[in-house]
């Protein structure tokens, strides 16, 4: 690690959308520059790296071997995330690592104690987190103005159709699974962030459009262990784009709209307190700049990989449930306790 050193120098693994919008936060924070890029594919590496004045590799073990990095961003594949992760670690390196954090709990559980015991920070892209819609919805939650949050329900859309993503996307080995693994967990982020606690158990119902190996739709019910109850609803119906988190609490309601902004109801009417986020890679940057400050100053990042590991937890447990028809617990503790949910995101 270099972080005692004049500036942070970054190494990104994945050359998608993702890992595009990183570079492009890297550019917005003074002291933080893109060292290397790194991709299976040469050409789409070269072309990232020349973009960000960066060194290209096809390796990620080449990449951490040769370049005196301070931070890592894993953009890669699902079931990637975990070996990327310990490989990192083992080189004294700090890890952002992208949402869902890994494919299975045990994955989760090295890479924490990984990173742990190489005394490097280990942060997981739960990016929503960083808008500025997401802060003027907890600020308002955590403030007590709307009484206690007794009930949350979540409705998101996504297209899921062959051919709208890349082809691993539809793998469910690689990917882990379908619209919950990928998109889900946004919304199981939500439920349980703002619910202030952690997931207890889950009844859940998935299924699958066009003959494809992964869900493509769920829904289902969340038990949270501060007692508040939670659903959600994911679905690739042609229908019109929704991203929506309602919570309802004892004086009021709060509703989170992506589209439409953050509203809050304390009775007949709703009343607009702050539009739709107008910028999403400004989440990147203030996301970006959460990991460097951790790994600079030796604080927790505001999203960890204890509390991502809880959010993967919850969904195999969406997984268990919707094949065994029965509400199943949400295993692999231990989970974060309700106020660490809320700590640092003010």
């Amino acid at each position: 690690m270099r972080t005692n050193e004049p500036g942070f120098r970054l190494g990104i693994i994945g050359t998608g959308i993702v890992g595009a919008l990183h570079v492009q936060a890297a550019r917005a924070l003074p002291g933080v520059t893109v060292a290397a890029v790194c991709d299976i594919r040469a050409d789409a590496a070269q072309a990232m790296a020349r973009q960000a004045g960066a060194a290209a590799y096809t390796r990620h073990e080449d990449m951490l071997a040769r370049e005196p990095l301070d931070g890592v961003i894993i953009t890669a594949p699902h079931a990637l995330h975990a070996q990327m992760t310990l490989a990192a670690a083992a080189a004294g390196v700090h890890v952002l690592v992208e949402k869902p954090m890994a494919t299975s709990v045990a994955d989760c559980t090295a890479m924490v104690e990984a990173c742990d015991a190489a005394g490097v920070v280990l942060a997981v892209g739960h990016v929503v987190r960083f808008g500025a819609g997401a802060r003027r919805a907890e600020a308002i939650l955590r403030s007590g103005e709307l009484g206690p949050v007794r009930a949350i329900s979540h409705r998101r859309t996504s297209h899921y159709a062959k051919g709208s993503r890349p082809d691993w996307f539809f793998d469910p080995v690689m990917a882990g699974g379908g619209i919950v693994m990928n998109v889900g967990t946004h919304g199981l982020d939500r439920i349980q962030w703002l619910a202030g606690s952690a997931a207890e158990s889950v009844h859940a119902h998935t299924w699958s459009r066009g003959g494809l190996e992964i869900e493509t739709d769920a829904m289902g019910l969340v038990d949270l262990a501060n007692g508040v109850k939670a659903d959600f609803h994911l679905t690739s119906a042609p229908v019109p784009y929704t991203d929506e988190t309602v919570v309802l609490c004892e004086q009021g309601s709060l509703r989170w709209s992506a589209p439409e902004g953050i509203w809050v109801s304390r009775g007949a009417a709703e009343t607009l307190l702050a539009p739709p986020d107008e910028e999403p890679a400004d989440a990147f940057t203030a996301q970006l700049a959460d990991f460097t400050e951790a790994c600079r100053t030796g604080r927790p990042p505001i999203v960890d990989g204890r509390y991502g590991r809880s959010v993967v937890a919850t969904v195999l447990a969406v997984y268990e449930s919707a094949l065994s028809g029965r509400t199943e617990s949400v295993t692999g503790g231990p989970h974060p306790l309700p106020g660490d949910l809320l700590r640092n995101s003010a």
